[in-house]
């Protein structure tokens, strides 16, 4: 009581004065008492701010949890109390009343300043409060009597105390009041361990919110991953499956849970060492029994720390469309259905057998169209790497801005694999290597060395494994010789060379393929088609010097506008039955000048290449500059235009 008077004799003078000793207030007290002062009347009762309608509901709804969970605190707290006069209440963090449990006649009093759900504890407006000063400090107080500004809060004695959340952020606080005469020194004790309660809830509610957005965000995973998930315990007893793995194993997603996995699933050797031995497995293309069927999947076994085992199951038929992209072309030649009726080409395919076997690069040397890719594809099926894709890069066609990137990949952004990562485990088909660039011979030389790869912007190492084949229409040694090719590499891919001859060289070649286009021709349309003696005989002996490319495009161009089921010598291309006929005169054709024959090549050119200007110039071995010069020297603007 004491106490009380000698505040209520500081609170005067300071009224009279506006001052006080430092020494005998504390000294927040103090300050908020200066700046009230300059605020509001402490005689005059000016009744809070108060929210209500939308805005409290909406304020209501916002701090739900906070209100929920303080609830509890203060009202819990209210019921184990000594019988009295005393009222708990929670605010948010800017000192709006949320919630209050108390005495009925001390909230009606309360109610007649104002003072209720709703309003704002806000010292510019009813002056120095517990709760103002709290949020303002961040520590617990307490105020007595006449340590409020505002001499109609004299008759209360105050403790607050502010809570946290995990961040550290203020949430609100507790705010404990009971009239002057009641104020015992353990109000504030009560205040703060409140706070401290409503602050643990508040942060176990949290950690059960995260953890259920955890696992809300890991289920939405496990619904939209690609892959199959499968999970099993210590004791093999299945505790989760996704969509996923239930399509690709043909299982009921609710009633294999709690089951067996060896009961439901019967899985290869591999796996089952895999389990046993408690080992990591990655992509391993089995075949699993599931419920008396058999099912092949590629999956990946990962066991965990505890004990339990992941198993997920990739898309095969997404892996495979993705690898048969990036391959951009089906190997599906074999050395069987190889046009090879000639002794010559006979002896190719002999030697090409041959150098299968010595796992070293191959270099297959012929001119364009005379079917270097088909034996390269033929090496493919018959070598080890049968089973893994056949990637072709053409060196001819490689963008001198990016050619680098396009080879060796790059590490920067989502990267990019290098066509030797492609290839890994398959082959690598090189062609026209006379054109790759002297940065990229270095590092093709550096990866047969070494059997490593960098990428283009990475000194990250890179083990790959593939057979190397690489095709060439130039004399490699004269590049070499011309310094145009490194000599290095020249010796590493030509260990075995395999030079496959002209079609106009094997005419049982020709007449080899040409009735096989005809026969297959004749089934995709369900009809029976014949070539007479003298047409097959004028095919046979014309040049053909695009090779098969060309052949088959004159056949399918007969084929095509053929007017019966026999093709004879009369339905052939005019330059097909000329050369006939000028082989059978026995006479010499008139002799034409170096520039009638450079004109009637390049005509020849464009009915050959169909005018594109790129193709032209590399079948003439001219540039494209060299070719267009020539055609504006010989006047074929209009020709082929």
């Amino acid at each position: 009581m004491e106490a009380q008077i000698e505040l209520k004799k500081r609170w005067d003078f300071f009224q009279k004065h506006h001052w006080v000793a430092p020494e005998f207030l504390s000294s927040p007290v103090l300050k908020s008492w200066e700046r009230c002062c300059k605020q509001s009347s402490p005689y005059k009762w000016m009744k809070p701010h108060i929210v209500s309608g939308y805005t409290l509901n909406s304020l209501l709804h916002r701090h739900r949890t906070t209100i929920l969970v303080a609830g509890i605190v203060i009202e819990d707290t209210y019921a184990l109390a000594e019988p009295g006069e005393m009222i708990l209440a929670v605010t948010d963090d800017n000192g709006c009343m949320l919630s209050l449990v108390g005495h009925p006649a001390l909230i009606d009093e309360l109610n007649q300043l104002g003072l209720k759900k709703g309003c704002f504890w806000n010292e510019g407006i009813i002056g120095t409060n517990a709760i103002s000063l709290c949020l303002d400090q961040n520590a617990p107080v307490e105020l007595l009597t006449a340590e409020h500004y505002n001499k109609h809060l004299h008759p209360y004695a105050c403790a607050a105390a502010p809570f946290f959340d995990l961040n550290g952020k203020k949430c609100g606080a507790i705010l404990l009041l009971k009239r002057a005469e009641l104020h015992s020194k353990e109000s504030l004790m009560i205040a703060n361990a409140c706070a401290r309660e409503v602050e643990l809830r508040l942060h176990i509610t949290s950690e059960q919110l995260s953890t259920n957005n955890v696992l809300c965000q890991r289920n939405a995973v496990l619904e939209c991953m690609d892959d199959g998930l499968l999970a099993w315990n210590e004791d093999m007893i299945i505790t989760m499956i996704n969509p996923q793995a239930a399509k690709a194993f043909n299982l009921p997603v609710n009633d294999i849970i709690g089951k067996n996995v060896h009961h439901v699933i019967r899985f290869s050797p591999v796996i089952m060492a895999g389990i046993e031995q408690r080992v990591k497995l990655v992509r391993k293309q089995i075949t699993v029994e599931v419920l008396g069927e058999f099912i092949e999947a590629l999956v990946t076994l990962r066991p965990l720390s505890d004990n339990s085992f992941l198993l997920l199951s990739h898309p095969l038929d997404k892996i495979r469309e993705l690898a048969q992209r990036q391959i951009g072309r089906s190997a599906n030649i074999t050395f069987e259905n190889l046009p090879a009726v000639s002794k010559k080409m006979r002896h190719v395919i002999t030697v090409a057998k041959r150098a299968v076997k010595s796992r070293v690069p191959i270099l297959l040397y012929g001119e364009e169209g005379v079917g270097k890719l088909g034996l390269a594809m033929a090496i493919h099926n018959e070598s080890e790497f049968k089973t893994g894709p056949f990637i072709t890069l053409n060196c001819g066609m490689l963008h001198p801005e990016n050619m680098e990137k396009e080879v060796l990949g790059y590490d920067e952004d989502k990267g990019l694999p290098s066509k030797f990562e492609l290839a890994h485990g398959g082959t690598l088909y090189l062609e026209n290597i006379e054109y790759l660039p002297p940065t990229l011979q270095s590092a093709l030389l550096k990866m047969l060395k070494t059997g490593l790869v960098m990428r283009s912007d990475s000194q990250r190492l890179i083990p790959v494994n593939f057979q190397l084949i690489a095709s060439a229409q130039s004399d490699l040694g004269l590049y070499v010789s011309q310094n145009r090719f490194s000599r290095q590499l020249y010796y590493e891919i030509s260990i075995h060379e395999i030079d496959i001859p002209p079609l106009r060289n094997r005419k049982e070649d020709v007449q080899h393929i040409i009735q096989t286009l005809i026969s297959e021709h004749g089934k995709a349309n369900n009809t029976y088609i014949s070539i007479d003696d003298k047409a097959m005989e004028a095919l046979m002996n014309y040049s053909w010097k695009g090779n098969n490319s060309e052949l088959k495009n004159k056949i399918e161009k007969i084929l095509l506008h053929r007017k019966g089921h026999v093709i004879y010598f009369d339905a052939l291309p005019d330059e097909i039955k000329n050369n006939l006929h000028n082989s059978a005169g026995g006479t010499l054709p008139p002799l034409l000048s170096l520039d009638e024959v450079e004109r009637q090549t390049i005509e020849h050119a464009w009915e050959l290449y169909g005018g594109k200007m790129n193709e032209m110039a590399k079948a003439l071995k001219i540039g494209r500059t060299t070719l267009w010069r020539k055609i504006n020297k010989y006047g074929l603007q209009a020709t082929v235009s």
